[in-house]
């Protein structure tokens, strides 16, 4: 078996089973998704500290993953947000409380990175669990994620066979605007295909005439795509800027959780606004 063959057959496998676990919990118990996107979020939380710490920031590492964990465990048992959320509110003030006995020399600096992955990674984590949760829309977050995989292999794709005109060479040397374009298209497509699959068909305006929920759906995608990419290319920057590649090794072949949910951490709140646009429009 050649290196090559070697690393694409540990590459898939480690995909698939990523996918698999992810479309899984859509169909188990809340309480499965929320004991897995936990853990998701606390390992992507982890792996940011921790490329942090290669620059000397002075984080509060446990207090990052606490917070995390409160702000999902609200999510997803509603009865328990106000308390959770509240006592996740307390820690982050907390962090800066404690801050001032640590007597370290960027103070703020430290504070910063302890809270900045709760912005990027716990919130959007957390708004899913809201979505599946409170809207009842499970399905709109699963059309998510296929949606996100869709853009990523498109892109992909459209890139490495017409690829010409980079899009941020600085960043992320690989990515074009021929991929862009190409995935776009893909990915709206198939946000117009979903619209017909009786599963996703009534996620975003329940009783809407056909062209109307097509063109729901492909606003719906245009909207992962876009923000999916900026997503991506952010995550890209940060990476970048602490010389690291990878921000984990925890998925052979794929890196860390940072790195596989960079296009839904930016995506999520964009999505949800528009949930709520809708939800308001059909009302």
């Amino acid at each position: 078996m050649s290196p090559q063959f070697k690393t694409l057959l540990t590459r898939t496998i480690s995909g698939a089973v990523f996918v698999a676990l992810v479309v899984g919990s859509f169909f188990l118990p809340v309480y499965v998704q929320f004991i897995l996107f936990t853990l998701f979020a606390v390992l992507a939380v982890y792996e940011y500290v921790t490329i942090v710490e290669t620059a000397g920031v002075k984080a509060h590492k446990l207090s990052s993953v606490l917070i995390t964990v409160l702000l999902v465990l609200g999510a997803y048992f509603v009865e328990s947000l106000e308390i959770s959320w509240l006592a996740a509110y307390i820690c982050m003030n907390l962090v800066m409380v404690m801050e001032l006995f640590r007597k370290e020399g960027q103070p703020f600096n430290n504070i910063v990175h302890t809270l900045m992955p709760v912005f990027w990674i716990a919130i959007p984590f957390a708004l899913a669990g809201v979505t599946n949760v409170y809207l009842e829309s499970k399905e709109s977050v699963l059309a998510l994620f296929i949606l996100i995989w869709c853009s990523d292999t498109f892109a992909y794709c459209g890139g490495s066979l017409f690829g010409k005109h980079k899009m941020f060479e600085r960043i992320s040397p690989k990515k074009t605007w021929e991929g862009f374009a190409i995935g776009g298209l893909f990915t709206c497509g198939a946000a117009a295909g979903l619209s017909f699959v009786p599963y996703f068909s009534d996620a975003l305006l329940y009783g809407a005439s056909t062209s109307t929920n097509v063109l729901a759906w492909v606003v719906f995608g245009l909207i992962v795509f876009v923000m999916g990419t900026l997503g991506d290319l952010i995550e890209s920057m940060f990476k970048r800027a602490y010389g690291v590649k990878d921000s984990g090794n925890i998925m052979p072949g794929h890196g860390g959780m940072l790195d596989r949910f960079d296009s839904f951490l930016f995506a999520m709140p964009f999505c949800m606004i528009y949930w709520v646009l809708l939800t308001f429009i059909v009302h």
